[in-house]
């Protein structure tokens, strides 16, 4: 309890020019952008396959297990970059029914990094990858076409990402 008044107490007395750069260093640390998420395919702790489509399909995410900044959203299945930085992602899969799994990762709809795996059931594959991203970019999962699916049991397939540092 001494330290805090003295240190108060010390704050008081300093030059104002301390006491300025003290604030500005307190309000950077306060206003540090936080954010990373976690979540994975299906809320279920039983199998299940999603797949195969016609097309492309972005994976919605459902089971979130953190969220920290709000900036993904289950509903959609999309991370949407709160501010500009360097971001950290990683996705795995499991294979679902039919026995081959190909996804990737994509920014603003380009492809970035893709999962692949046709060695059967419950097989997995995974990858990352750090993205430079400007605030709103888009980055989302998604399933491609033709005869592939990827299944989850309690929490085995997962999309995550985290800002390592504001840009």
């Amino acid at each position: 309890m001494r330290s805090f008044f003295f240190l108060g107490a010390l704050l008081v007395c300093v030059s104002p020019s301390l006491r300025s750069l003290v604030e500005i260093i307190c309000a950077s640390k306060a206003n540090r952008a936080q954010v990373a998420f976690s979540a994975a395919l299906v809320e279920s702790k039983n199998w299940t396959s999603i797949g195969p489509f016609d097309r492309c399909h972005t994976l919605e995410f459902k089971k979130v297990i953190t969220n920290i900044g709000n900036a993904y959203n289950p509903e959609t299945g999309i991370f949407t970059a709160p501010v500009k930085g360097l971001y950290y992602f990683r996705f795995t899969g499991i294979v679902g029914e039919t026995g081959k799994l190909n996804a990737g990762l994509k920014k603003n709809g380009e492809n970035i990094v893709a999962i692949y795996h046709k060695a059967g059931r419950q097989a997995s594959a995974s990858n990352g990858v750090a993205l430079e991203l400007e605030e709103g970019n888009q980055v989302y999962v998604q399933l491609f076409e033709n005869e592939l699916t990827i299944a989850d049991q309690n929490r085995l397939s997962t999309f995550s990402g985290f800002l390592v540092f504001p840009l």
